[in-house]
């Protein structure tokens, strides 16, 4: 049964890789693409094609079948179907790191905004199209991931959902093998190179467990693959390739920025580049796959207002008061602030939040929270490169030669007063600490001294470790894949909506008391799940909520 399992899990796999490889194949470069870098791509398309179908429709099985089915059209129909080819994929050693990583999938333990909201999300938009005041259901849906979209075409039923995180783990499988053939693809090293060598090991050590995912995961993961691009526009000559980079650094910030707000900094980057490069590259941004990016930016800040009110959330100067629009958000950004900041883990005793606050008082306290932890990271990122200077046998003759070199530099500065000032958090500035360890050690490695044979010694060592750590944990469950912790919490009906057009629900805390703090989440509880006061009404055919403050 559990070898059935399995297969299944591996051809979904398979066959969800070439379909958001056949969306990725749509988007015509002129640089050399990758099976890897179209399915980065797929991600995106599919994120955005998702978003639009939901302004009409709900995400209905139907739906999501066409979606994946579309893709694999697109495949066949781009002729990128090369058995041989994809077998060949790095060949054997990408096959073990493959297989190696499946069991961080099968010791699934969910993140814990899993059943606070990311369920509850994509049971929202399989349940009805877009809603007016969707974030009134509960404030975590102020901010809006484009990543919780991509869940709901993978939501099976209430009683499955563990499929839901097949995203987030295939995008993490696929980075790691793109680095692989990246780094192996000859004995010559470029900077890119060694930036994706810490991130890759980083990442294998650091997210060995679906519960550290989350939408970090992606939003770091997608921030990363900017700063490696942009990384690449400084190695390559030609005009026309460096466009070609600029567009994919250009999408792929903005993609992090929609997963996660907390990376905007990375849209420094493109802004750097395009400014620098005024003379080749400001006809570019007309072009038609420019205006796709337009058009899948303007449609999230479509949905984020019809969710929230606001176009941009946080910014209050975005919002409009408009029927749904709830004015308790606005001190959501003070809020989320304070959590950012460790108020409520180190001051909320003794000093209260406008103290905590004020001339930097916090600091001093955040520092003392945070430094252990930031340390642990940083350790682990440095860790490679340790490894690299110590085994490197010869000086480093030749010097990397590194043009945007003052690109880097402004982005880490201000990348860093931003996350400071707003988001101190360790786990939404990775892509931060990753370049920022890149960048302190570079001049000290070689281009020319490790074969392929080494750099694959070395990350088959750290694949291992990954995969012994889940087969431990998988010795310790009974019932692995799918056999996930599932909470499956009792509910009743709300007294709090005034409207009998749409059923609301909410934890029966009392019967969830063996869950502990989750039983108080909605998990799979029937939609609508809400501890809100809510009133419902339709219009046109769409769904309004109202929050309604006592």
């Amino acid at each position: 049964m559990i070898f059935f399992q399995i297969l299944v899990f591996i051809i979904s796999i398979f066959l969800l890789s070439l379909s958001l490889s056949g969306y990725g194949t749509l988007v015509n470069l002129n640089i050399k693409k990758n099976f890897f870098l179209n399915i980065f791509l797929g991600f995106i398309l599919v994120s955005f094609l998702i978003v639009i179908i939901h302004f009409f429709l709900r995400i209905s099985y139907p739906i999501s079948f066409l979606i994946f089915i579309l893709g694999i059209i697109f495949f066949f129909y781009k002729k990128e179907f090369n058995l041989s080819k994809l077998i060949r994929i790095k060949n054997l050693s990408s096959l073990v790191i493959f297989l190696a990583l499946i069991p961080i999938f099968l010791s699934q333990k969910y993140h814990e905004d899993f059943g606070y909201y990311h369920l509850p999300y994509a049971i929202g938009l399989v349940e009805d199209k877009i809603i007016f005041g969707f974030a009134n259901i509960d404030q975590s849906y102020v901010y809006n991931s484009i990543w919780l979209n991509l869940y709901s075409i993978f939501f099976l039923g209430e009683k499955n959902f563990d499929f839901l995180t097949l995203p987030s783990y295939l995008l993490f499988l696929i980075f790691i093998l793109f680095c692989f053939h990246k780094i192996t693809s000859n004995d010559k090293k470029f900077i890119s190179d060694y930036f994706l060598l810490v991130a890759l090991f980083y990442f294998i050590l650091k997210f060995t467990r679906i519960s550290e995912f989350g939408v970090d995961l992606p939003a770091s993961i997608f921030s990363t693959l900017t700063i490696y691009h942009f990384l690449k526009f400084s190695e390559v000559d030609l005009i026309h390739e460096k466009k070609e980079y600029f567009f994919l650094i250009l999408i792929f910030s903005i993609f992090s920025i929609l997963i996660k707000l907390s990376t905007i900094p990375v849209v420094l980057l493109p802004v750097f580049l395009y400014f620098k490069h005024f003379n080749h590259l400001k006809f570019d941004i007309f072009k038609v796959k420019f205006f796709l990016i337009y058009i899948f930016l303007i449609s999230f800040l479509i949905q984020q207002f019809i969710y929230t009110g606001c176009l941009f959330f946080p910014s209050n100067l975005t919002c409009f008061n408009v029927s749904w629009f709830s004015k308790d958000i606005l001190n959501l950004s003070y809020q989320l602030e304070l959590i950012n900041k460790s108020y409520f883990s180190v001051a909320k005793d003794f000093l209260s939040p406008d103290e905590y606050l004020k001339d930097f008082n916090w600091l001093s306290y955040w520092f003392k929270r945070n430094l252990v932890e930031i340390l642990e990271h940083l350790l682990t990122m440095i860790l490679p490169v340790l490894l690299f200077l110590f085994f490197q046998k010869k000086k480093n003759d030749d010097k990397f030669i590194f043009s945007e070199k003052l690109g880097l530099y402004l982005f880490l500065l201000l990348g860093f007063l931003f996350w400071l000032n707003f988001s101190p958090v360790y786990r939404f500035a990775i892509y931060l600490f990753l370049t920022l360890i890149f960048a302190l050690f570079v001049r000290n490695l070689s281009s020319k001294v490790f074969s392929k044979k080494i750099f694959t010694i070395f990350i088959m060592s750290f694949v291992f470790f990954s995969f012994s750590k889940n087969i431990i944990r998988l010795t310790k469950v009974e019932n692995i894949f799918l056999g996930v912790i599932k909470i499956d919490n009792q509910y009743k009906l709300s007294d709090k909506n005034i409207s009998e057009l749409v059923k609301v629900y909410e934890p029966d805390i009392k019967k969830n008391l063996s869950n502990g703090w989750q039983g108080g989440l909605c998990w799979n509880i029937p939609f609508i799940c809400s501890y809100n006061k809510l009133e419902l009404r339709k219009k046109n055919g769409y769904l309004i909520i109202n929050k309604l403050i006592d």
